[in-house]
């Protein structure tokens, strides 16, 4: 009897140690809507980045870069960077998109991991972004693209360029991330409101969101077998749930387990839960970036840790993005 006991006791420890084990953790790092404010705000001339303390603006995406450096150092586990779209539109700097690309090579210089895109990304027409894209791919690379919600319609002339620039600049409905044994299926969407602040993008067309959301999923989770689903979407939040996109999309979508959010500049300072759903915004203007600590054990996620971080002079800018954000300055001028 006292050796079937002990027996029972290794059991139990042996399984209780191994489901230890088999959880692993994941740290996002997100932005949202930072159009194009490399610089810190307000007013500008204060901005002294490479300073600490030495102002009170808010911003600098050099600051938002510091961010990203510091947390990969101090966690022992996966760190993915991602960002849920209007990079561009916002200050001088946008009116080179076409010929620079500045956002999308600074988004690659930071070390993004995936991006999708926003309304305002299509605010210098499909023309303008496909030109974009080419500029980008064409004067030191991009991030990875993410985007489900494009109809393209080859016969028209301007749409069928910019379906080629996305296949040149890698734009996919969704990218397979593989970190520490996991499989990460990360995904880029419009919301309805989006679409509505879009005239530009003309005549293109964009999905439902809904439907849209549930076949990259099923994609993702039957085809793919990814252990972890992240929306990066362009939707956002609202006070009225019944206009708070991201919300729906939470309980309208089953298998997303991380919904990034943007679009509607909203500053969250924890995490809305939704089921098995957690969505985060992180503001807007790189005024703050949110780390989020997930939990993977059994095939599920959640909740470990959110931190909403200010971008103030508190943070030192990372030299190697000021000098690379300084001859964009000089370009500019």
């Amino acid at each position: 009897m006292k050796s079937l006991r002990v027996a029972i006791i290794l059991l139990l420890l042996l399984f209780s140690t191994s489901g230890i084990a088999a959880e692993k953790q994941l740290t996002i790092v997100h932005t949202n809507d930072m159009h194009s404010h490399f610089l810190g705000f307000s007013p500008e001339i204060d901005y002294r980045p490479l300073s600490i303390n030495a102002d009170s603006t808010l911003g600098g995406w050099t600051r938002v870069a510091t961010v990203i450096i510091k947390t990969k150092k101090e966690k022992n586990n996966p760190v993915l960077v991602l960002d849920a779209g209007d990079f561009t539109m916002g200050s001088l700097f946008h009116m080179l998109s076409r010929e620079e690309a500045f956002e999308l090579r600074l988004l690659s210089a930071m070390g993004y991991d995936a991006v999708t895109l926003g309304n305002h990304e299509f605010d210098l027409k499909p023309a303008g972004l496909a030109r974009t894209l080419r500029s980008a791919k064409a004067k030191g690379g991009l991030p990875p693209i993410v985007f489900a919600s494009a109809i393209f319609d080859r016969q028209k002339p301007v749409l069928a360029s910019l379906e080629d620039a996305f296949a040149e600049a890698g734009v996919k409905p969704y990218t397979i991330l593989t970190r520490d044994g996991l499989r990460i299926g990360v995904f880029g969407l419009f919301g309805n409101s989006a679409m509505e602040f879009s005239p530009f993008a003309k005549p293109l067309t964009f999905s439902d969101p809904i439907a849209t959301a549930r076949n990259v999923v099923d994609v993702l989770r039957h085809r793919e077998k990814v252990d972890l689903v992240i929306c990066l979407s362009h939707g956002g939040l609202n006070d009225n749930p019944k206009f708070s996109e991201d919300e729906i999309l939470a309980r309208e979508v089953r298998g997303i387990d991380v919904i990034i959010s943007g679009h509607t500049h909203t500053k969250l300072d924890q995490p809305i839960i939704i089921g098995d759903t957690v969505i985060v915004q992180a503001w807007c203007y790189g005024k703050q970036v949110g780390i989020l600590d997930l939990a993977l054990n059994n095939g599920k996620a959640s909740l470990k840790n959110y931190t909403p971080v200010p971008i103030t002079s508190a943070i030192a800018a990372d030299p190697g993005i000021q000098r690379v954000i300084d001859s964009f300055k000089h370009k500019l001028d």
